[in-house]
């Protein structure tokens, strides 16, 4: 017997689409997401609640088997997600009744694809999905209660996630991904979806700490990692392929840099030389890596907690800067270094 699936699915007007499915390699679901609630803007350090409200009805085609329902949570690798998540449901096999999801055991292989953890999978499978910045993972939760659904059921259910957001300034866009255990990330079957993922629509953190980092536009600057400390080895990015810029055509670009340390004290590079000419990595983009300290020659007793830069070429005489972004402003673009 062939297994078969039909998935209905509707986006919400809030742009933010998920459901959670619960049914059985035998039995064709349709699917509807009924409405939405989360919120476009959140606040740094709080929690935040998204609620997804779903429908199913089943046929079943040969039997039924138990499955267990998946739900994975795509967010910043700074909101620690897996330590700040709680998802609960209820459904109208249990009215009123509150039931739980438990972060799935790290050795669990999705059934389609064994040897791989399904954080693995996921990243293979869909990446960071429309985000920029690749500084995401995926969070994954199994129902501690199994299902089998039957000929003829018509359910519903409301399902509630509860994660704490991150202490950082940034706008993201959050992926939620829907399965059960018996697909385990399974191909698509006669064409009708057996798993599905969705992703919101740019949201705002505000009132963080440091710089904005942005998720969901590309721009001209990017410092690797995303939040860097003290020791980190840094990659300061040029990327100029984001829009028409004034170093088009340029092959020497030169990074020009400024830290500031605890002891307010700024130490510059702004020279010609094989130490500040970024390097070409691929079609317009150039970068400069380094470890911060050591470039900038930074006393032992002082440490780094911001770095300004823009990029130029080789007379100054043209050079982007904030002021090159949409709505950008200033010389500088900065970067602030978390001291852990």
């Amino acid at each position: 017997m062939k297994n078969l699936y039909q998935i209905k699915r509707k986006r919400s007007k809030a742009g933010f689409t998920g459901l959670l499915l619960a049914m059985v390699v035998t039995v064709i679901s349709c699917v509807t997401l009924d409405s939405v609630v989360y919120e476009s803007t959140l606040t740094a350090g709080e929690e935040a609640t998204f609620t997804v409200n779903m429908s199913i009805d089943a046929v079943a085609v040969d039997g039924n088997i138990s499955t267990r329902l998946i739900f994975s949570f795509l967010a910043p690798k700074s909101w620690n997600a897996a330590a700040n998540t709680t998802v609960t449901y209820i459904d109208t096999y249990s009215p009123g009744v509150v039931k739980t999801m438990s972060l799935i055991p790290a050795e669990t292989a999705p059934s389609s694809k064994q040897g791989m953890t399904w954080a693995a999978a996921l990243r293979a499978e869909y990446g960071v999905g429309p985000n920029v910045l690749d500084d995401m993972e995926w969070v994954t939760y199994q129902s501690n209660e199994t299902y089998s659904v039957g000929n003829g059921d018509k359910q519903s259910a409301a399902i509630k996630v509860v994660t704490k957001v991150g202490t950082d300034n940034i706008r993201v866009k959050l992926g939620f991904y829907v399965d059960h255990s018996d697909n385990g990330l399974g191909g698509n079957v006669n064409n009708n979806a057996s798993h599905a993922v969705f992703y919101t629509d740019c949201i705002k953190v505000l009132n963080g700490e440091g710089d904005l980092i942005d998720f969901c536009e590309p721009h001209f600057n990017l410092v690797v990692p995303v939040n860097a400390t003290k020791n980190d080895i840094l990659s300061i990015k040029f990327q100029g392929d984001i829009r028409p810029n004034d170093l088009d055509g340029i092959d020497e670009i030169y990074l020009v840099a400024k830290a500031t340390t605890n002891f307010n004290s700024e130490y510059e590079i702004s020279e010609k030389s094989a130490k500040t000419r970024m390097v070409h990595e691929s079609g317009k983009t150039y970068s400069v890596t380094c470890w911060a300290a050591d470039y900038f020659g930074i006393p032992e007793n002082e440490e780094i907690i911001r770095i300004k830069y823009y990029f130029t070429n080789s007379d100054d005489s043209m050079s982007v800067t904030p002021e090159d972004e949409e709505a950008g402003t200033g010389t500088w673009f900065t970067k602030t270094v978390i001291c852990k």
